[in-house]
């Protein structure tokens, strides 16, 4: 058999198409217009057979495909070219309504023009349609779609998708076109674009990035191992009777939560979580997309009892394998998170202008994180992009993302903080401290969004001998205090609407600072020397981040004047570094092994200069 599969270099059309060449005869080309979730990388372990043909078209041009159909001269079509993101759909219907809608009746019109003059051969042309469960509506608590529920589609995505199987069946019914129809349930798999849950999930888990669930994770979904599912299309278009519609599902239903705690299970057991004690610690609730069905399940009976399909893997056997799959291939997805903007969230900015959204820059480091357990307003809503997604060095990056929605303010937490290697690295230090947020500063003055930027004690000498205050003179004595004040400058200089908090030693149980390493020191010495003459204010991290909101939410308020500038925010009570130190210690003790690690024979002045005092 000769078989056109439209979508073929997508999730689903690839894994049919591997299937198709791998487990039988036929021979398959590919028609794809290759948008961004068409990937050739999809099909590399089939291209070359002589069995495969592939075409760059688009199923919306009418005479390319009609001359696809004239050349190859197929005996079937397997249709999966759609536009199939729910969140994209939100942000923007249009691409939806003419590929799912105008490109499905092209197709018909030029498969039905073909089959009516196939003569012989005509008795044995299949249209396979497939579809999603999600043209059904929401589900209750019990029971489960079947063939015969009525369609209640609630998304743009899954709206188009019914009128693309409307029309299908019309073609059927007033036409006579030889049609199957499938309606599956949600995939998962290797090669599946970035963007979708569990992907998404295991990349940033990989990274140690907050792991996002909409709402409070309690949507359930039915999961098909997708080549469960190729196998599934390719029994329906050999055996499954014209005119008939097969529902498919994987019998594995999940709440959201659930599958994503089992990626965070299945990741334990494979790799050292690089930002928490384990992936489960990364998980972030956020606001729900705009009209969430609650749950989907599918009933397979009719498949399994007319052709006898059932899903060959189990969920945990499937998610395992997906985990590794993408652990192990990051040459395919890595360049898709920059290229497409993969990690994005997508489908709220049009429907939700009454809540408020913060773009947030810097989200895996210390304040960053400690945004995570931040109890939010209903109405608000923290973006944190991770560098591999929005490094802030890409001018043209923070360009797009800045515009891409109306921010209720920015927050960059991003630093270079590592004061002795900065003056190694000095280079490195300016282009993160102070050329990214004098870019960053720059673009959210062009959209008169207001800026809210962490800086530094270091911008001071230390020589003082009482605390600073905002207008002190600065001098800073090292690269990194340098690259700090230069950042608060730029800043400064291009967006009017900011305000600099700067604040002193900060620590939290994240990431490399003084509490993580005192306490790491103080497990394998039995003796420790610390620094004692110079004084300064320890700052949690946590309520860095707690300030930060407030003041960022203030700057976006209907007050008459936000009294912009240069703020400073520390913990309260000052310490030397030995007496924090020796606070660490004791709180510690009762984890510790009971030795006199820090005393004041272990006092010693700074090696680095005279800063003493912040």
């Amino acid at each position: 058999m000769k078989i056109v599969v439209t979508g073929g270099a997508g999730f689903i059309g690839s894994a049919l198409v591997r299937y198709l060449i791998g487990h039988t005869d036929h021979h398959v080309l590919v028609i794809d217009k290759l948008t961004y979730a068409g990937n050739l990388a999809s099909l590399a372990s089939v291209q070359g057979h002589p069995r495969y043909h592939f075409s760059r078209a688009d199923i919306c041009d009418r005479p390319a495909v009609a001359d696809i159909f004239s050349s190859f001269r197929p005996d079937a079509v397997m249709h999966l070219a759609a536009e199939s993101h729910v969140d994209r759909s939100i942000d923007g219907p249009a691409e939806f309504i003419n590929t799912n809608i105008i490109g499905t009746y092209i197709l018909l019109e030029v498969a039905l023009a073909y089959w009516r003059k196939l003569g012989s051969r005509a008795q044995g042309f299949r249209f396979l349609d497939v579809s999603t469960d999600e043209v059904y509506g929401p589900l209750k608590d019990e029971g489960c779609f079947t063939e015969e529920t009525r369609y209640d589609p609630r998304s743009p995505y899954s709206a188009t998708k019914a009128a693309s199987d409307h029309l299908v069946r019309a073609w059927n019914h007033t036409y006579a076109l030889p049609i199957l129809l499938t309606n599956c349930s949600n995939n998962y798999g290797p090669y599946q674009f970035p963007e979708k849950l569990i992907p998404l999930t295991i990349i940033k888990g990989l990274a140690g990035e907050p792991m996002p669930v909409y709402g409070r994770g309690l949507n359930v979904r039915d999961w098909l191992f997708v080549d469960d599912h190729a196998q599934a299309l390719t029994l329906v278009l050999e055996r499954g009777r014209v005119g008939e519609t097969y529902n498919i599902g994987g019998n594995a239903e999940r709440r959201n939560i659930d599958v994503v705690g089992a990626i965070c299970d299945a990741m334990d057991e494979i790799a050292q979580c690089p930002t928490a004690s384990t992936h489960r610690k990364l998980i972030t609730f956020v606001a729900d997309r705009p009209g969430h069905d609650f749950r989907y399940a599918m009933d397979f009976s009719k498949l399994n009892a007319e052709l006898g399909w059932s899903p060959k893997h189990s969920f945990g056997t499937g998610l395992l394998f997906t985990v590794k799959w993408y652990l192990e291939n990051r040459a395919w997805w890595e360049p898709l998170l920059c290229a497409h903007d993969a990690g994005v969230r997508r489908g709220i900015s049009k429907k939700s202008a009454s809540r408020r959204r913060l773009l947030l820059f810097g989200g895996t480091g210390q304040v960053g994180q400690e945004f995570r357990a931040l109890s939010l307003p209903n109405d608000v809503e923290i973006v944190a992009p991770s560098r591999r997604e929005l490094d802030l060095e890409d001018a043209r990056a923070i360009s797009r993302i800045v515009a891409a929605e109306a921010w209720t303010a920015v927050i960059n937490a991003a630093a270079y903080t590592d004061v002795d290697r900065a003056e190694s690295e000095q280079s490195v230090a300016f282009a993160v401290n102070a050329e990214a947020p004098a870019r960053l500063a720059a673009e959210t003055a062009r959209h008169g969004i207001p800026l809210v930027h962490i800086s530094t004690d270091y911008v001071f000498d230390g020589r003082k001998g009482a605390p600073y205050v905002e207008g002190d003179a600065v001098a800073p004595l090292n690269a990194y205090g340098r690259s700090k004040l230069a950042g608060e400058r730029g800043i400064r200089a291009a967006n009017s609407r900011h305000v600099i908090l700067r604040t002193s030693w900060v620590y939290s149980p994240y990431r490399k600072n003084f509490v993580r390493t005192i306490l790491r020191l103080a497990a394998e010495r039995e003796r420790l020397t610390i620094v004692a003459d110079q004084r300064g204010c320890p700052t949690a991290a946590a309520d860095i981040a707690k300030t930060c909101l407030d003041v960022a939410l203030y700057c976006a308020s209907e007050a008459e004047q936000v009294p912009y500038g240069i703020y400073h925010f520390a913990g309260a009570g000052e310490a030397t570094w030995f007496e924090f130190a020796s606070a660490i210690v004791e709180m510690a003790a009762d984890r510790l092994v009971a030795r006199d690690r820090a005393n004041p024979d272990q006092r010693i002045p700074d090696a680095r200069g005279p800063r003493r005092r912040y």
